[in-house]
């Protein structure tokens, strides 16, 4: 077992809670997946990160739905510094998603990367356009 450095915690800050904010990533946000789990991810105006969990019924049992929560809140909680920061993410995990912590925060990381990623390619304008908003094509 590895020592933390400082204190890591998941406050109630940390999560997506409301409904409205649930519905807003559902509805404006990007969606990656992989073979352990779905994320959309949008981008929030606070500095941090936070995490909203919509396990079905699918993944197994209330006993293995739980357990499963539980490992996707430990794995985010452990691995926020390494996250980018400024999204709300809701993570949907797949029927067979397996259930080891090593496994679902290697996945957690290489996602929220990868929407980090995708979405500021998104809003970015490129230069040119920026430069000269007015002119005509071709025109200096």
């Amino acid at each position: 077992m590895t020592l933390l450095r400082g204190r890591q915690k998941f406050p109630k800050a940390a999560r997506v809670r409301s409904r409205l904010d649930f519905a807003a990533v559902y509805e404006r946000g990007l969606r990656i997946g992989d073979a352990c789990m779905s994320l959309i991810a949008l981008s929030n105006d606070e500095s941090r990160t936070r995490l909203g969990l919509a396990v079905s019924k699918r993944c197994g049992n209330s006993v293995r739905r739980n357990r499963l929560k539980r490992r996707l809140r430990e794995a985010f909680r452990l691995s926020q510094a390494e996250l980018p920061t400024g999204l709300d993410l809701v993570i949907q995990p797949r029927a067979d998603t397996p259930i080891q912590l090593a496994a679902l925060r290697q996945s957690l990381i290489s996602l929220t990367k990868r929407a980090a990623k995708k979405w500021a390619s998104q809003t970015r304008t490129p230069r040119a356009e920026a430069a000269t908003p007015d002119a005509p094509p071709g025109a200096s």
